[in-house]
């Protein structure tokens, strides 16, 4: 049983359905869906889908961008450039893209349910769950229940499969926000979108921002440090207005983009953390994806890492005589990378937010490609 049906929980339902395994899928929203933004697939992500057999929809749904640069937030000169195109391809194996989440989402949940069309549960909001010797059992607010051998963690850095789990500490905002928005390419300047991939850096700022749906769609995120994070949603819609005075220092080119923001595509959260657990197990429950490792977005790995979760998680329990031995080779395989991936992510803020922005490239000695990330396959990695 998978309590989410976001994207690892949809990747972890179809690699058990490759290997030959039922799954079940329960979500509480009462319709399948992503909320509209980009992200990035890195080649370990890409290749954990292109393994699923979505390598013709991938590529018609995402878009490689031939470079990427790092920019100065007033100038917009180049700091840090790095080549893409057909380098990944040939370098890990697998092409680097940049999607619409939906996009992919969608992708994920037709090819689940065409093998399965009662797999995934919607209106199935999770409250608590039970297990014994044989059988983990999750209950829900709709006075439902459903029992499998095992029940996984799928739902997101506000877990509650997670808060029964280990009854850890609540999510703490990191007093940072960012405000995300999808603005149509053919509104901004050319040059605006050269290359195709970009962030501006800035004291306490920063601005990414890279084209989807085949060059069609400006996606951008945009970073600031604040301390006055009052409200209870994560998600909420923004004025349009407010991110351009945020970040009204920063070069024409990136407010353009802000500016052609449609009123309705500009949303508002706040970025929490909590930390690194040595174990995401008990008994026949576990963890996946933001809810065991809730990853900062500044590495571009977060989806990633829900990715080679769901496929590793299915390996394991394809591979292994019981459900303890599948959770402990899990466990085994994916904590000490993902804890890197969040310490890492954590870290990077602090060069990316420095105040001497012009020596941005004498900090980027480590990143997510100098630390091996881009290397790693989840259909071949030792379990």
């Amino acid at each position: 049983m998978l309590i989410g049906a976001g994207i690892g929980g949809l990747t972890c339902a179809l690699a058990l359905q490759r290997a030959g395994i039922p799954a079940q899928v329960f979500e509480q929203a009462p319709e399948l869906g992503e909320v509209g933004a980009g992200l990035t697939l890195s080649p370990n992500g890409s290749m954990g889908i292109i393994g699923l057999g979505l390598e013709d929809e991938l590529a018609k749904a995402a878009d490689p961008p031939s470079y990427q640069a790092v920019h100065h937030y007033k100038t917009g000169r180049v700091l840090v450039r790095r080549e893409r195109g057909d380098l990944p391809q040939q370098e890990y194996g697998a092409p680097y893209y940049q999607i619409h989440r939906a996009d992919l989402h969608e992708m994920l949940a037709r090819a689940v349910l065409a093998n399965d069309p009662e797999c995934i549960h919607l209106n199935h909001e999770f409250e608590r769950f039970t297990q014994d010797a044989g059988e983990a059992r999750a209950w829900f607010r709709n006075g439902r229940s459903a029992a499998g051998r095992v029940l996984v963690g799928c739902d997101g850095v506000k877990s509650l499969v997670r808060s029964q789990l280990r009854e850890s500490e609540p999510p703490e905002f990191t007093g940072y926000v960012a405000w995300r928005g999808l603005a149509p390419a053919a509104k901004v300047p050319p040059e605006a979108m050269d290359p195709p991939s970009g962030i501006y850096i800035g004291p306490g700022h920063l601005f990414v921002r890279y084209l989807i749906r085949g060059g069609e769609t400006i996606n951008y995120v945009a970073f600031a440090r604040r301390d006055d994070w009052l409200t209870e949603s994560w998600s909420q819609h923004s004025e349009v207005s407010e991110v351009l005075d945020e970040f009204g220092e920063f070069h024409s080119l990136a407010q353009s983009i802000i500016s052609a923001t449609p009123p309705e595509l500009c949303y508002k959260w706040g970025l929490f953390s909590r930390r690194p657990l040595e174990s995401w197990s008990m008994g026949r429950v576990s963890l996946l994806g933001d809810a065991a490792h809730p990853t900062l977005p500044f590495m571009g790995q977060g989806a990633v890492m829900a990715i080679e979760d769901g496929i590793v998680l299915a390996r394991c329990l394809g591979a292994s005589a019981g459900v303890a031995e599948a959770l402990r080779r899990y466990e085994a395989a994916r904590v000490e990378r993902t804890t890197l991936v969040m310490v890492n992510s954590a870290e990077i803020i602090h060069r990316f937010f420095a105040p001497d922005t012009d020596r941005f490239a004498d900090r980027n000695d480590r990143n997510e490609e100098s630390l091996g990330l881009f290397s790693y396959n989840p259909w071949s990695v030792p379990i």
